[in-house]
């Protein structure tokens, strides 16, 4: 067959068009499979935001699909800030960027300088105890503690139990789910350090003057008993004033250096020397004798008992020990309290003090 030169040319410009469509062809899926590659998921947004958070960028920009909502970046967002130890706080900047020939979105983040605060995750209870009593023990009144289950009111029960501890001291909650322990406006810093240290010291040299190394547990708490009560004196005055205002009667100083207290003042005496002899002990908080009242659960060796030393103060020469070393039946009688706020087997807690 002869092939004109007009047929020849035709031929070769259909043989030049078949492979460009072939090329291009086989490149589109190339395209897509790349795209689809820089897309990120939740998961790997959230890594994301977790490495521009540890490396304190401002910035933040990604491809992901463009169906994701902002609630959902958000959302990666906060619990990329939670593994850093941080909790989104100030505002973001949500910027998204969509093309009508991809399914993907380009996605940019702006934070402020302010964005996050610091916290601690408590991940349990047993560590939400610890965190507790050592912030009390360590007047650690900085820290922001966060729990994806609240456990605020551990922190609430752990000051009831040592108010030992109790220099004006509050307990706080945000709205964001922080909490936390807090100086009140009454003390300075510098009074509660001193009066915390005064105690302490008054508390040490008490043991020294009642307490031999040969002595049984109960023992202990009898002379600790008889010492507060020779020792403080029952401030009707405070006790019968309105109001929740500080005042050291509250207080183991007030028991311990000034010599007069309320139940709250005898109960964290109490604790304070305990401690220093090495028994276990803690408040109960609740009512006797229709006004609100606090007295001591003690380890006195296998069995713990209750302490009431502000109902055995009756001021006579003879030292009372009606509400000494009795068991919950016998304080049930006159006294009054929640055993779900104070549950006997607390007292082992006592040893993180």
């Amino acid at each position: 067959m002869k092939i004109t030169k007009r047929t020849f040319i035709t031929m070769l410009s259909m043989v030049c068009f078949l492979f460009l469509f072939a090329g291009t062809f086989s490149e589109l899926p190339r395209q897509v499979q790349a795209s689809s590659q820089k897309a990120l998921n939740l998961e790997q947004i959230e890594q994301k935001f977790a490495q521009a958070i540890k490396a304190e960028k401002r910035t933040v920009t990604f491809t992901a699909p463009g169906s994701y909502t902002t609630a959902q970046i958000q959302m990666a967002l906060n619990q990329a800030a939670k593994s850093q130890n941080r909790l989104l706080a100030g505002s973001v900047r949500f910027q998204k960027q969509t093309n009508s020939a991809s399914p993907n979105a380009k996605y940019t983040i702006e934070l402020t300088d302010g964005a996050f605060i610091k916290i601690k995750r408590l991940k349990s209870e047993a560590a939400a105890v610890k965190a507790a009593a050592k912030a009390l023990k360590n007047r650690k009144y900085s820290t922001n503690y966060y729990s994806d289950a609240s456990y605020y009111p551990i922190f609430v029960k752990m000051l009831q139990q040592h108010p030992e501890y109790n220099y004006d001291t509050v307990v706080w909650r945000n709205t964001n789910g922080t909490y936390g322990y807090h100086r009140g406006s009454s003390l300075s810093k510098n009074e509660q350090d001193k009066k915390i240290k005064a105690a302490d010291q008054a508390a040490k040299d008490a043991v020294k003057k009642c307490i031999q190394s040969e002595m049984s547990a109960k023992q202990k708490a009898k002379a600790i008993h008889d010492y507060l009560i020779q020792k403080c004196s029952y401030n009707e005055q405070v006790a019968s004033s309105a109001g929740n205002q500080y005042h050291d009667a509250f207080t183991a100083y007030g028991a311990l250096v000034e010599g007069s207290a309320v139940c709250q003042g005898y109960t964290a005496a109490f604790n304070l020397m305990a401690k220093k002899c090495g028994l276990q002990s803690m408040a109960v908080c609740g009512r006797a004798a229709g006004v609100s009242h606090a007295w001591n659960y003690v380890k006195t060796g296998r069995e713990s008992r209750y302490i009431d030393c502000t109902w055995d103060d009756t001021e006579r020469e003879k030292i009372s020990y009606q509400y000494f070393n009795v068991t919950e039946q016998k304080m049930r009688e006159q006294h009054v309290w929640s055993a779900a706020d104070f549950p006997a087997e607390d007292i082992k807690y006592s040893k993180y003090f």
